[in-house]
């Protein structure tokens, strides 16, 4: 061994860059804004091999990245330097996304007809830095702080870096800030229990071969209350992707069928919007398989009502016109009920009800709720009453002043001089009373109610009318 070697030093490294500079020159080439000055590169000798000291030993000699950096700032080279780190988080952030599961990570960051070309962890690449790391905050796999640290680096490592041309200069306590806010908060940050609980989940329903019994559903219920809302959004959409695929088994399609509801009422109003949007592609697009299954997750789920506008208004009317053939056909009083459910599954209140069709629909309830006249059970059937009032039940003030407006319609006023229609027009209008919240519309309800042998013609009373000025406009 030569006796006369010495160990280096970073200040060794930080010698003065003028022969490279008149290298530079003597080829002809640009020397301005190229390497840092001496003083920066001093700035990153004197303090580089504490922070590196502070990385483990084991984790430290598997670190290729840190020689290419101080390579890179030994040189002067800053921008190339950020350039090496800003390499590593991404590839760091990519193997956290396989931890977590390529497919729910493509879930989140790939949306409409893109998603089917992104399937394995190869297709990692294909996702620009900016939808790796917003798509690793929704997932929480990086904090929020983490994540505007990284986001302010990779504006920088655009914008100075060597990953394009640029004359601005990097410092070097800048350019230490961004190496250590690289390494600890996201290559030596494992990633949390919660995102690998999710894998785990999605793993485990794929693997069942049977049904999953009522105690597993159960607790399932039970632990989902505490994920995250961004991990309980992902795994909404995970599960309604797998349902609806064509390679989906009947046993894994049975147990998503058992989990999801739990997940549904855990997930945002945003992930169920987006089933919504998703199946209305289905429709656009002409596939009926994936249709099918995306009404049939919806219906499991208790999610009509996130279906797009356009697809309500369709469907509600449709089902408006199936109600009405229901109500006037045979066997009405046992072919309603099934109708009205269906309709009740698509709105929680009035304002989830498309105002193009909510007329339609009011004027078809009311018929079917005032029912024939007759003696047998009233004229209305048994199992529809109940649907029917919780129709009623389910209407904001202006709901309330819809209903009122159609009982002067023609189809529906000459019912009401029925005295058996009457007493359940009372009861509509008791239920109605109950929900309007504006004193006026109340006063208008009760005053139907104090004359029900009379509400038929009470749009020609000008007392009941001063008091609907407010909600409703006479011809």
């Amino acid at each position: 061994m030569n006796s006369n070697m010495v160990p280096a030093t970073g200040t060794n490294l930080a010698v003065d860059s003028s022969t490279f500079s008149n290298y530079l020159q003597s080829l002809g080439l640009p020397t301005e804004n190229i390497i840092a000055s001496s003083e920066q590169r001093q700035v990153v000798a004197q303090n580089l091999p504490a922070f590196i000291s502070s990385i483990p030993e084991a984790e430290r000699a598997q670190s290729r990245y840190l020689s290419k950096f101080l390579g890179a700032t030994a040189i002067g080279l800053f921008d190339a330097a950020l350039n090496y780190i800003w390499n590593e988080v991404v590839i760091s952030l990519r193997k956290k996304s396989v931890i977590y599961g390529v497919e729910l990570f493509f879930d989140a960051a790939v949306g409409g007809k893109n998603r089917e070309f992104y399937k394995s962890e190869d297709d990692l690449a294909g996702l620009k830095d900016s939808v790796l790391l917003d798509t690793s905050r929704k997932l929480e796999l990086i904090s929020d702080i983490v994540y505007r640290k990284l986001d302010f680096i990779l504006t920088m490592r655009n914008e100075v870096a060597a990953s394009h041309p640029n004359v601005e200069n990097i410092g070097g306590f800048e350019l230490l800030g961004w190496l250590e806010t690289c390494v600890k908060d996201v290559l030596q940050d494992p990633l949390s229990d919660s995102a690998i609980r999710i894998k785990s989940i999605v793993e485990n329903i794929k693997a069942a071969i049977a049904p999953v019994d009522a105690a597993s559903v159960s607790r399932f219920s039970q632990e989902i209350k505490n994920l995250s809302l961004p991990h309980a959004n992902n795994l909404l959409i995970s599960l309604f992707g797998i349902f609806v695929s064509p390679a989906t088994s009947q046993v894994l399609r049975k147990n998503i069928s058992l989990l999801a509801p739990a997940v549904f009422s855990s997930a945002s109003d945003a992930a169920r919007t987006r089933i919504g949007i998703i199946i209305d592609g289905y429709r656009t697009n002409f596939d009926q398989d994936k249709l099918a299954r995306g009404s049939e997750f919806l219906d499991i789920v208790g999610g009509r009502r996130y279906e797009t506008l356009s697809a309500r208004i369709v469907a509600l009317d449709l089902l408006a016109e199936r109600l009405m053939d229901a109500h006037v056909g045979r066997d009405n009083f046992y072919n309603e009920p099934p109708v009205m459910r269906e309709v009740l599954s698509y709105f929680a209140s009035t304002s989830d009800i498309p105002s193009d069709i909510f007329p339609k629909l009011a004027r078809v309830v009311i018929y079917c709720r005032i029912g024939r006249g007759l003696n047998y059970c009233q004229g209305v059937s048994p199992g529809g009453r109940p649907l029917y009032d919780q129709f009623f039940a389910l209407l904001d003030d202006h709901g309330v002043a819809q209903v009122i407006i159609c009982l002067f319609r023609p189809e529906i006023n000459s019912k009401l001089k029925n005295p058996i229609c009457q007493s359940h027009l009372a009861a509509i209008l008791t239920v109605l009373e109950s929900v309007a919240l504006a004193p006026r519309l109340k006063q208008a309800v009760g005053f139907l109610i104090g004359d029900i042998a009379n509400a038929y013609r009470a749009n020609e009373n000008p007392n009941f009318r001063e008091l609907t000025t407010p909600f409703i406009t006479w011809g």
